[in-house]
């Protein structure tokens, strides 16, 4: 349902003004734009934190804590999907695909990748029990799942370990093709190229919560207090961010436009150089950002708090 900003008037000699001919007339007060929410709220009625989010196009899924996760849609109903990954967190969630098509896979607290193909999930163990934190890719055959010093990559038909070179703790991966940027805890950042990870300065060392790109030449980074970086292809690049709070995730839908949330339902947008803010209308911290276009996209965050924008 959109939420909508109600307001108020009050009678009384404070908010009243007198013109000249001595009659009373209201003050008008405009609504502030920067506080009207833009989003439609389609809570789930759950605890769980959402981690992880997928906009297909035709339906939403979202994963969370506790092992949970949903399939839900425009119209606000949401399916439970269960997934035997033992109450394990879903940390992540990548996908691509719609409908009968519909492919995903979901990261654990307990090292595994769960991934869905067919209408059914199935859960593998990658050999090793450390917390995964990120999954993404660009295709199902090309997929990467990064973690506490941990990283392995996917070929469409199993897993594979890949040696970091500082056994860095990474938060989010994004991968074009068989290249990708990981970034982490402390301003830590790899990139893999020629199947292989090395260490890339971003000149951060804030906590970086997540990336995203349109390209491995277009990668947009957010993290602590506000911080925004970005990438063109040969440097690292510092954006003036709209905010000292923490943002947590980002969508990159195109060249250069970059969607991101973060604590007390923050979302702005960027685009041309200059960030427009998305009122939310919620104080949820939103943990993840996904949609198929800049005029159409989702967030989820803590207390199954889960959030519509679409562009009138």
């Amino acid at each position: 349902m959109l939420l909508a900003l109600a307001l108020f008037a009050c009678t009384g000699n404070d908010d009243q003004q007198v013109d000249s001919s001595g009659d009373s007339a209201q003050e008008d007060t405009a609504p502030d734009p920067d506080t009207i929410p833009v989003w439609e709220q389609h809570r789930i009625e759950t605890n769980s934190t959402i981690f992880g989010i997928y906009a297909s196009g035709a339906g939403v899924y979202v994963v969370g804590s506790g092992g949970y996760a949903w399939l839900g849609g425009s119209d606000g109903d949401w399916t439970y999907m269960d997934i035997d990954v033992d109450d394990a967190d879903l940390t992540d969630l990548w996908g691509q695909g719609q409908d009968a098509d519909t492919i995903l896979a979901a990261s654990t607290t307990i090292g595994t990748v769960a991934q869905y193909a067919g209408g059914t999930w199935n859960t593998g163990s990658l050999g090793d029990t450390s917390q995964l934190e990120a999954v993404g890719g660009s295709s199902a055959s090309a997929l990467f799942a990064v973690g506490f010093g941990r990283a392995w990559a996917y070929d469409g038909t199993s897993w594979a370990y890949e040696a970091l070179p500082n056994n860095e703790r990474l938060n989010d991966v994004y991968a074009d093709g068989q290249q990708a940027f990981a970034v982490g805890d402390g301003g830590d950042c790899v990139r893999r190229k020629d199947g292989a990870w090395s260490a890339c300065d971003t000149g951060s060392t804030s906590d970086l919560h997540g990336v995203a790109g349109s390209s491995i030449d277009d990668v947009f980074v957010v993290g602590g207090e506000g911080l925004v970086l970005r990438w063109d292809g040969s440097e690292w690049k510092t954006l003036q961010s709209p905010t000292t709070e923490t943002l947590w995730a980002v969508f990159v839908p195109e060249e250069g436009v970059a969607v991101v949330v973060g604590s007390k339902g923050l979302a702005y947008e960027y685009q041309n150089g200059e960030w427009t803010k998305l009122p939310t209308g919620v104080d949820n911290n939103l943990y993840c950002v996904h949609g198929v276009s800049s005029s159409n996209f989702w967030a989820a965050g803590n207390l199954g708090m889960t959030l519509h924008y679409k562009a009138q």
